[in-house]
Protein backbone atom coordinates (compact mmCIF):
# COMPACT_ATOMS: atom_id res chain seq x y z
CA UNK A 1 0.00 0.00 0.00
CA UNK A 2 2.80 2.25 0.64
CA UNK A 3 4.33 1.31 -2.52
CA UNK A 4 1.35 3.03 -4.50
CA UNK A 5 0.83 5.94 -2.52
CA UNK A 6 4.83 6.51 -3.00
CA UNK A 7 3.87 5.92 -7.10
CA UNK A 8 1.24 8.19 -7.03
CA UNK A 9 3.33 11.20 -4.80
CA UNK A 10 5.80 10.65 -7.53
CA UNK A 11 3.95 10.65 -10.45
CA UNK A 12 2.35 14.02 -9.27
CA UNK A 13 5.71 15.68 -8.44
CA UNK A 14 6.78 15.15 -12.34
CA UNK A 15 3.40 16.28 -13.93
CA UNK A 16 3.89 20.06 -11.61
CA UNK A 17 7.67 20.00 -12.66
CA UNK A 18 7.33 19.82 -16.78
CA UNK A 19 3.91 22.30 -15.77
CA UNK A 20 6.31 24.54 -14.25
CA UNK A 21 8.68 24.34 -17.00
CA UNK A 22 6.57 24.61 -19.86
CA UNK A 23 5.14 27.45 -18.35
CA UNK A 24 7.94 29.86 -18.07
CA UNK A 25 8.29 32.35 -21.07
CA UNK A 26 11.37 33.34 -23.28
CA UNK A 27 10.53 36.69 -22.47
CA UNK A 28 11.16 36.33 -18.86
CA UNK A 29 15.00 35.85 -19.10
CA UNK A 30 17.06 39.00 -19.47
CA UNK A 31 18.57 39.57 -23.42
CA UNK A 32 22.13 38.62 -24.42
CA UNK A 33 24.59 40.39 -25.96
CA UNK A 34 25.07 40.94 -29.24
CA UNK A 35 27.23 38.63 -30.86
CA UNK A 36 30.36 39.90 -33.44
CA UNK A 37 29.26 40.24 -36.81
CA UNK A 38 30.11 37.53 -39.29
CA UNK A 39 33.13 38.30 -42.12
CA UNK A 40 31.19 39.52 -45.53
CA UNK A 41 30.47 37.15 -48.06
CA UNK A 42 32.59 36.54 -51.41
CA UNK A 43 31.23 38.76 -54.13
CA UNK A 44 29.98 37.14 -57.07
CA UNK A 45 31.13 36.56 -60.84
CA UNK A 46 30.20 39.68 -63.05
CA UNK A 47 28.13 38.59 -66.04
CA UNK A 48 28.94 39.07 -69.10
CA UNK A 49 29.12 42.44 -70.88
CA UNK A 50 26.85 43.56 -73.74
CA UNK A 51 27.86 44.07 -77.37
CA UNK A 52 28.71 47.62 -78.12
CA UNK A 53 26.61 50.07 -79.94
CA UNK A 54 27.31 51.19 -83.03
CA UNK A 55 29.04 54.46 -83.84
CA UNK A 56 26.99 57.36 -84.44
CA UNK A 57 27.27 59.40 -87.27
CA UNK A 58 29.76 62.53 -87.15
CA UNK A 59 28.17 65.78 -87.16
CA UNK A 60 27.78 68.87 -89.45
CA UNK A 61 31.00 71.59 -89.58
CA UNK A 62 29.39 74.61 -87.20
CA UNK A 63 29.64 77.94 -89.40
CA UNK A 64 33.21 80.08 -88.60
CA UNK A 65 33.31 81.47 -85.39
CA UNK A 66 32.78 85.05 -84.37
CA UNK A 67 34.80 85.70 -81.45
CA UNK A 68 37.92 86.89 -82.80
CA UNK A 69 36.16 89.55 -85.33
CA UNK A 70 37.45 92.95 -84.71
CA UNK A 71 35.72 96.33 -84.53
CA UNK A 72 36.66 100.00 -83.81
CA UNK A 73 34.50 102.64 -82.52
CA UNK A 74 33.42 105.59 -84.74
CA UNK A 75 35.96 107.51 -85.27
CA UNK A 76 35.46 111.50 -86.10
CA UNK A 77 35.94 112.79 -89.57
CA UNK A 78 38.69 115.01 -89.48
CA UNK A 79 38.28 115.99 -93.36
CA UNK A 80 36.19 118.93 -91.99
CA UNK A 81 39.18 120.52 -90.29
CA UNK A 82 41.46 120.53 -93.12
CA UNK A 83 41.68 122.86 -96.48
CA UNK A 84 39.94 122.53 -99.80
CA UNK A 85 42.06 120.09 -101.64
CA UNK A 86 41.73 117.39 -104.44
CA UNK A 87 41.98 114.77 -102.29
CA UNK A 88 42.88 114.06 -98.60
CA UNK A 89 43.35 111.30 -96.51
CA UNK A 90 42.80 110.09 -92.81
CA UNK A 91 44.69 107.46 -90.68
CA UNK A 92 41.94 105.24 -88.91
CA UNK A 93 44.10 102.49 -87.42
CA UNK A 94 47.57 100.19 -87.82
CA UNK A 95 46.90 96.71 -87.40
CA UNK A 96 49.91 94.20 -86.00
CA UNK A 97 51.24 92.01 -88.70
CA UNK A 98 49.44 89.44 -86.96
CA UNK A 99 46.39 90.70 -86.87
CA UNK A 100 45.42 91.41 -90.32
CA UNK A 101 46.05 89.13 -93.06
CA UNK A 102 44.48 90.94 -96.39
CA UNK A 103 44.42 87.68 -98.89
CA UNK A 104 42.52 85.69 -96.37
CA UNK A 105 40.51 88.40 -93.70
CA UNK A 106 37.36 90.54 -94.64
CA UNK A 107 38.01 94.32 -93.75
CA UNK A 108 34.71 96.60 -94.52
CA UNK A 109 35.25 99.99 -93.76
CA UNK A 110 32.09 102.40 -92.92
CA UNK A 111 31.40 106.22 -93.05
CA UNK A 112 27.94 107.85 -91.14
CA UNK A 113 26.57 110.95 -91.51
CA UNK A 114 23.62 112.60 -89.24
CA UNK A 115 20.52 113.36 -91.00
CA UNK A 116 18.27 114.28 -87.57
CA UNK A 117 19.64 113.99 -83.81
CA UNK A 118 17.78 110.86 -84.28
CA UNK A 119 18.88 108.91 -87.30
CA UNK A 120 21.60 108.53 -89.26
CA UNK A 121 22.75 107.21 -92.73
CA UNK A 122 25.48 104.68 -92.96
CA UNK A 123 27.11 103.51 -96.10
CA UNK A 124 30.07 101.04 -96.59
CA UNK A 125 33.36 102.02 -98.70
CA UNK A 126 33.72 102.68 -101.26
CA UNK A 127 30.82 105.69 -102.05
CA UNK A 128 30.63 107.75 -104.49
CA UNK A 129 28.28 111.28 -104.10
CA UNK A 130 28.31 111.97 -107.44
CA UNK A 131 26.36 115.02 -106.85
CA UNK A 132 29.65 116.80 -105.26
CA UNK A 133 32.00 114.46 -107.52
CA UNK A 134 33.52 113.00 -104.30
CA UNK A 135 34.17 109.58 -103.81
CA UNK A 136 35.12 108.03 -100.59
CA UNK A 137 37.23 104.98 -100.33
CA UNK A 138 39.67 102.93 -98.03
CA UNK A 139 43.39 101.86 -98.50
CA UNK A 140 46.03 99.67 -96.64
CA UNK A 141 49.47 100.60 -96.31
CA UNK A 142 51.86 98.17 -95.40
CA UNK A 143 55.23 99.46 -93.46
CA UNK A 144 57.75 97.76 -91.38
CA UNK A 145 56.01 95.52 -88.98
CA UNK A 146 52.08 97.16 -89.43
CA UNK A 147 49.51 97.54 -92.02
CA UNK A 148 48.16 101.11 -91.86
CA UNK A 149 44.58 101.80 -92.59
CA UNK A 150 43.36 105.13 -94.26
CA UNK A 151 40.01 106.67 -95.37
CA UNK A 152 40.52 108.59 -98.50
CA UNK A 153 38.42 111.25 -99.95
CA UNK A 154 39.23 112.64 -103.58
CA UNK A 155 37.61 114.52 -105.96
CA UNK A 156 36.14 113.41 -110.07
CA UNK A 157 36.71 116.49 -111.67
CA UNK A 158 39.98 117.69 -110.42
CA UNK A 159 38.36 120.19 -107.88
CA UNK A 160 38.63 121.14 -104.85
CA UNK A 161 36.41 120.02 -101.96
CA UNK A 162 36.52 120.05 -98.11
CA UNK A 163 34.80 116.34 -97.99
CA UNK A 164 32.37 116.88 -95.13
CA UNK A 165 29.72 114.75 -96.44
CA UNK A 166 30.15 112.37 -93.51
CA UNK A 167 30.88 112.71 -89.64
CA UNK A 168 32.55 109.78 -88.66
CA UNK A 169 34.22 106.13 -90.01
CA UNK A 170 34.62 102.69 -88.30
CA UNK A 171 35.78 99.44 -89.42
CA UNK A 172 34.51 95.61 -88.62
CA UNK A 173 37.44 93.11 -89.26
CA UNK A 174 36.36 89.48 -90.20
CA UNK A 175 39.67 87.04 -89.93
CA UNK A 176 39.58 84.11 -91.95
CA UNK A 177 37.94 85.69 -94.83
CA UNK A 178 33.86 84.89 -95.45
CA UNK A 179 32.19 82.60 -93.05
CA UNK A 180 30.78 79.44 -94.68
CA UNK A 181 28.60 76.60 -93.82
CA UNK A 182 28.02 72.94 -95.52
CA UNK A 183 24.79 74.63 -96.83
CA UNK A 184 25.54 78.01 -98.13
CA UNK A 185 28.17 80.65 -98.60
CA UNK A 186 28.04 84.78 -96.34
CA UNK A 187 29.70 87.59 -98.99
CA UNK A 188 29.35 90.03 -96.00
CA UNK A 189 30.67 92.72 -98.66
CA UNK A 190 26.90 92.33 -99.99
CA UNK A 191 25.07 92.78 -96.84
CA UNK A 192 23.90 96.29 -95.46
CA UNK A 193 25.82 97.38 -92.47
CA UNK A 194 22.51 97.21 -90.45
CA UNK A 195 22.66 92.65 -91.62
CA UNK A 196 26.52 92.81 -90.23
CA UNK A 197 26.86 94.21 -86.71
CA UNK A 198 23.37 91.70 -86.12
CA UNK A 199 25.28 88.83 -87.32
CA UNK A 200 28.14 89.65 -85.07
CA UNK A 201 25.88 91.18 -82.28
CA UNK A 202 28.19 94.31 -82.49
CA UNK A 203 27.10 97.47 -80.44
CA UNK A 204 26.82 100.59 -82.08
Amino acid sequence: MKTSELSIKAFLLTVMSVALIVSCSPEDGEDGAVGPQGPQGEQGVAGPAGPQGEQGEQGEQGETGTANVIYSDWIASEFGGLAAAEESDQLLVSFGLGEFNNANDVLLVYGRREINVISNEVYQLPFELISQNEIYRYRLSEGSGFIALYVEALTTDGGSNLFTYFDDFRYVLIPGGVSTSGKSNIDFTKMSYEQVIEYFNIPE
